[in-house]
């Protein structure tokens, strides 16, 4: 009995033995799932560009929170495509990750055209933050879902500034007749349009050639990608006219959001969130230090008085009563509280 007893006992610790191995193993062969994802964007490939700069922060941060389960390949410079062919191949699937101008996806996703309106935000950076973190960021977000493509974290490209060839901008009257390179939206090209200058739609891969050329006199970047890009080099006049903040958002596509477990989403969301409150103030003294950087370069900078200020805003109102019926009057009532 004793003998039969012992025998039992022993059948029962090789099974429960057997039992952890096979747990032990299955658990193993799951934290072996790896992912590889591209991550595109438009920025220059120096490495202290707050875009790729942080980009690179991010892909580290990743691949060490995850135990080397996911790495993040980076193709800055237009690699991947402009920011239109990186938004379609983002819905496709055939593109993992992206860092895309939210003002080039309004033809995708039309709420996104609120913040593309002509001094729409207001300009304090403590109430950009409020905005992109609060429950307008979360309402554009939860729109670029339905369009398959998912918003992480909200960074920063730049407060829109202008250049052109001709001559310094100090008034709306000094848009009339520049042909001013500009991103392929309604907000842009009816704004533009209405006072007074030539609003072209171009990649931004073909701008500087098309300024160096002549084919355009100006475009709409502030220091970050005006110096980063050089620019400047064909471009002897900036002005801050800070008509639109252009934040930046760090997109996934749906179907490789799909493919990850509930675990790497959250590291991939968080990571986001925090590396782009870093990156945003980066950005911003970043931007401070290339304005005199291009005036060293020879280009005559110019700051808007207040009363030129007031005259720009006023120019936009007609803009934002055009695109009310498509974006929503009550998304742009939102918007405008923060500028009171």
């Amino acid at each position: 009995m004793v003998k039969k007893l012992s025998l039992l006992l022993i059948s029962l610790v090789v099974i429960i033995m057997a039992g952890c191995s096979s747990d032990k193993s299955s658990g193993s062969d799951n934290k072996k799932e790896t992912f590889t994802l591209k991550l595109g964007h438009v920025g220059p490939a120096d490495a202290e560009h707050p875009w790729q700069k942080y980009a690179k922060i991010y892909a580290d941060e990743i691949e060490k929170k995850t135990d080397g389960r996911v790495k993040i390949q980076i193709y800055p410079s237009s690699q991947l495509g402009g920011d239109r062919e990186m938004t379609e191949a983002l819905q496709q699937g055939t593109l993992e990750m992206g860092l895309i101008s939210t003002i080039a996806m309004g033809n995708f996703v039309p709420e996104l055209q609120v913040w593309d309106l002509p001094y729409i935000f207001p300009n304090d950076n403590a109430k950009v933050d409020e905005i992109l973190e609060g429950p307008i960021g979360e309402k554009l977000a939860n729109a670029m879902s339905k369009k398959s493509l998912h918003a992480l974290a909200y960074w920063e490209n730049d407060w829109r500034a202008m250049t052109n060839s001709k001559h310094p901008i100090e008034s709306v009257k000094d848009l009339k007749g520049l042909k001013m390179r500009v991103v392929e939206n309604k907000p842009s090209l009816d704004w533009f349009g209405r006072v007074g200058a030539i609003p072209t739609p171009m990649a931004f891969s073909e701008v500087y050639t098309a300024l160096q050329q002549k084919t355009i006199d100006g475009q709409d970047n502030g220091t970050l990608l005006t110096h980063g890009a050089k620019l400047y080099e064909v471009q002897p006049y900036f002005t801050f006219t800070n008509h639109m903040y252009a934040p930046l958002a760090l997109v996934v596509s749906d179907k490789t959001w799909s493919k990850m477990p509930e675990d790497i989403q959250k590291i991939l969301k968080e990571t986001g969130v925090t590396v782009g409150k870093e990156q945003r103030k980066y950005s911003r003294e970043t931007a401070k230090k290339l304005a005199e950087q291009l005036k060293k370069e020879g280009v005559t900078v110019t700051e808007l008085s207040d009363s030129a200020i007031k005259e720009f805003q006023d120019s936009a109102a007609e803009t934002y009563k055009k695109l009310a019926p498509e974006i929503g009057q009550d998304l742009i009532d939102e918007m405008l509280k923060y500028r009171q």
